[in-house]
Parts: structure tokens; C-alpha cells; sequence
């Protein structure tokens, strides 16, 4: 008896657990008490920007990163404006994060320690002011992406990246920065190091330096010999800039281009090597990153995952369709509702929600264990943080409602309450009567009241 007893009670104790309790890995502990930390939130409030980081080529702006809601998700949120012609400085983060092009188009690099620079181009070039000598002029550099609006971009924390808008209007998108990530070893606080330009203008408290960027603070002849150029170019790199951290490029940017680019053959080799490598997890992690795709574009209603013709559509961005985010342990989901449309009262279970409203306005409840902790209008520009396991319904206003949220997991999971794949159509009508005190015909009524409809409803 007593050996056979044994395994009997390991098995109870492992249903007993949790899905997510089961599925932790070592780095996951220290982002889950980080996070847990300020979620005991009564009042949950839509946020503005409040903070403004001016540049030559436009304006960064921080949400409040003090807010409890945001210290309970353990997320910075930046919102930017490049200017047309406008370069945003090669700078890495001590943390991953997610971008969301709200409006406009660009290029951008993202330099992956460890891979090949795999554009080269070869032109003559005349050679110190001799006439009829001409040598061979060599650039190289590692892969650039074109990217648009309704893009979500990976950037894994610690890799340089720069963006450069070759458009004809502002270029404008949505940040979200995880804080609380494992990959994160310094603080809660965003840390966003420059290798160029400064940060002098408006400085914010999201931002850890102040001044110039990080080659201005070496001893100049020390740099020199680390860079093997002369010490009077080095002065040159490391004096004052006062332009910030989007400057403007007066001729436009001459970079190597695939040839590929407009006809999406690079993007989907690039999928087909995800596929075919299992998200490039049999090699080691510079080369798997070298091949991954950063980017994926969710504002296209045909690739909807729900569609309702009378209510909106809603696309959802998980680590399935863009394996690079099951490193970055974040998620992402683009919806649009129509005039008077509901989103059905739904919970995530594994992540928390951290919505930006792009346009439109909508009214927004919200529920904790404890009662209601947020009624009122959420509309464009502003910010949400739904916790872990709060319940929020979502009404939208005359014009609408279109917004983007940012998820703390890479295969978040929600659970709607109505609807024909919800907990309530999932309950036996006897359950459901019993447990609101109504008849067996009140209780179908309740159970079916939604009964075609997935998560985004239309106006009775």
C-alpha cells in the first residue's frame, strides 16, 4: 500500500498546482515578485504622457513610471514622434521591449552581437586628392528592415538599434519596455544607454543618463587606441552634441538595400528558417537571433483572428507566429471596434494588459476581487494597465474604438465570460441557475445569450 500510495499523492499535488506554477523555469522567479510587488490597486485611472524628451528631430514622451499600475505590470511606456528625415541614435535598453507604429514608416537596424555584416557594397572611390587613383570603397553592415504602420517590433534587451524615417509625415509609435524581465539584472528603472547624441533637453526620470552619450565619458587617448583611429577623431566623437537623440539627416541616409525588400521574399526565408530550425532553438543564441524575424504586422482585418462584420475585429500577436517573443516573454494584440460594438468581459490569466488607445474613445470598466477600481472613458492617446485575473468590459463610443495592447507573456491567455467560447457557455444551465439563483429557462437565457458570437460583440 504505502508504495503505491506515494505516487497517488504526487499526482493529486501536481493538479492541485497551477498551470503556471508548472511551467516556470529559474530566470521566470524573480519577474514574478516584481511584478506582484504594487498590484493591491483600488483605482485604476487612464494615464497621459508626463514626461517630454526634446530632440532636434522630434519628441519623446514617458508615461509616468512612478504609477502603481505601471509598477504593478513592471513596464515602462514611450510614446515617439520622429520628424520626416529624422534618425533616432543607435542606443540599447537594459530591458526588452515591444514597438507599435501608430502612424508613418521607416527603416531600422537592429545589430545582433555575434552575426555577419551580410550587406556589402563595393564602389570606386578616389583615393587623398590623386588624380586617375581610384581604389575599391568597401561598406558593410548588418541587416536593415523596412518597417510601416500597424508593425509590432522586437528588441531584445541589450541590442543597438537606430530607426530613420524615409517618409513624407511624422513617424509615431507605441514602446513598451518589461522592466521586470529576467533579462533585466540592474533595476525597475528603464535605462536607456546612448552611443550618440545626448539627452539634455527636458530630461525625464525614465531615463538613467544624463548629458552626452557613453563614448564622451573614456579618457580620449584610451579611446583613440580602443578604436585604432586618431586621437583628434576621437575628440570629434566625444564632443558636446546638443541635438538629443533624433537628429536631422540633411541629404537622406545612403545604406545598402536588398533588392528583395518590396516583395516580402527576405521576411518569409526568414520564417521558413524559423519553421524548419524550430524558432532556432537547436543552435546557440547569436545564430538562431541572426535568422529570426523582429517584426510582424497585425493591422490587416483579413488576418483577423476574430471578425464580426457588425462589431470589429481582433488580431492577436503571439510567440506562434513571431518566435523572437518567446525570448522577449511579451505578447501583443491590435484590435478595432465599431460604433457601439462590446468587447466581452474578459480576464487574462498569465499576463497583464497594457492598453493604448489609438483612436477613437470607448467607456471602460474594470473589476478586482475587491469591487469595481476603474469606470470611465478611455480615448486616443491615453493609457490602461488591466492586472493579471482583473475583469474588464469594453463599450465602444460613437466613433469607435481602436486600440494596441502589450501583454507580459509571450502566449497570453484571456478567458471571456460571455460569448461561444466562454466560461458560461462551458457550465451545465443547472450550475449556472444555482449559482445566480434563477430559473432553468433565466439560466439558458444567460448561457446563450451570446451563443455565435467570440469575444467582440455587436450592438443588440
Amino acid at each position: 500500500m504505502a508504495s503505491s500510495s506515494a505516487p497517488l499523492s504526487l499526482c493529486c499535488l501536481l493538479l492541485l498546482l497551477p498551470l503556471s506554477t508548472l511551467a516556470q523555469n529559474p530566470g521566470e522567479n524573480r519577474q514574478f515578485r516584481s511584478r506582484h510587488e504594487e498590484c493591491r490597486l483600488e483605482r485604476i485611472t487612464g494615464l497621459q504622457p508626463r514626461h517630454r524628451l526634446e530632440s532636434e528631430a522630434g519628441v519623446s514622451e514617458y508615461f509616468d513610471g512612478n504609477e502603481q499600475q505601471l509598477q504593478c505590470a513592471g513596464v515602462t511606456v514611450i510614446r515617439r514622434t520622429i520628424k520626416s528625415g529624422g534618425l533616432f541614435l543607435p542606443a540599447f535598453s537594459n530591458s526588452p521591449g515591444l514597438t507599435y507604429v501608430i502612424e508613418g514608416s521607416g527603416i531600422a537596424g537592429l545589430l545582433v552581437p555575434g552575426c555577419p555584416e551580410s550587406f556589402q557594397s563595393f564602389e570606386e572611390q578616389g583615393r587623398g586628392g590623386g588624380q586617375g587613383q581610384r581604389q575599391p570603397f568597401t561598406d558593410q553592415h548588418q541587416k536593415i528592415f523596412d518597417f510601416r504602420q500597424g508593425d509590432i517590433i522586437a528588441v531584445p534587451a541589450g541590442f543597438v538599434r537606430w530607426c530613420y524615417n524615409n517618409g513624407d509625415r511624422p513617424l509615431v509609435t507605441i514602446s513598451l519596455v518589461d522592466t521586470s524581465s529576467s533579462a533585466n539584472q540592474l533595476d525597475s528603472t528603464h535605462r536607456q544607454f546612448m552611443l550618440a547624441g545626448s539627452r539634455q533637453k527636458g530630461e525625464s526620470k525614465q531615463g538613467s543618463s544624463s548629458g552626452g552619450h557613453l563614448l564622451r565619458a573614456f579618457d580620449t587617448k584610451l579611446l583613440a587606441e580602443a578604436l585604432g583611429v586618431p586621437e583628434e577623431l576621437a575628440q570629434k566623437i566625444q564632443r558636446e552634441d546638443s541635438r538629443g537623440e533624433m537628429v536631422m539627416v540633411s541629404e537622406g541616409l545612403k545604406l545598402i538595400r536588398s533588392s528583395s525588400r518590396s516583395s516580402g521574399g527576405e521576411e518569409e526565408a526568414e520564417h521558413e528558417r524559423e519553421t524548419r530550425d524550430g524558432a532556432g532553438d537547436r543552435n546557440g543564441l547569436e545564430e538562431a537571433l541572426c535568422t529570426y524575424r523582429l517584426r510582424q504586422n497585425i493591422d490587416n482585418p483579413r488576418q483577423a483572428d476574430y471578425f464580426n462584420p457588425q462589431a470589429g475585429w481582433i488580431t492577436k500577436l503571439s510567440a506562434q507566429k513571431l518566435p523572437i517573443l518567446r525570448r522577449l516573454r511579451l505578447s501583443a494584440r491590435r484590435g478595432v471596434m465599431r460604433p457601439r460594438a462590446t468587447l466581452a468581459p474578459q480576464w487574462v490569466i498569465n499576463a497583464h494588459d497594457i492598453v493604448y488607445v489609438t483612436k477613437g474613445r470607448a467607456r471602460v470598466q474594470v473589476a478586482s476581487d475587491e469591487g469595481r477600481v476603474h469606470d470611465g472613458e478611455l480615448r486616443q492617446g491615453q493609457l490602461l494597465v488591466v492586472p493579471q485575473n482583473f475583469v474588464a468590459i469594453v463599450s465602444a463610443e460613437e466613433e469607435g474604438f481602436e486600440w494596441v495592447t502589450f501583454k507580459t507573456n509571450e502566449d497570453a491567455l484571456d478567458s471571456q465570460i460571455a460569448g461561444k467560447l466562454s466560461v458560461l457557455k462551458g457550465m451545465p444551465v443547472d450550475v449556472i441557475a444555482n449559482a445566480y439563483r434563477l430559473s432553468r429557462e433565466e439560466a439558458f437565457k444567460l448561457k446563450f445569450g451570446r451563443r455565435d458570437e467570440i469575444e467582440i460583440f455587436a450592438d443588440l
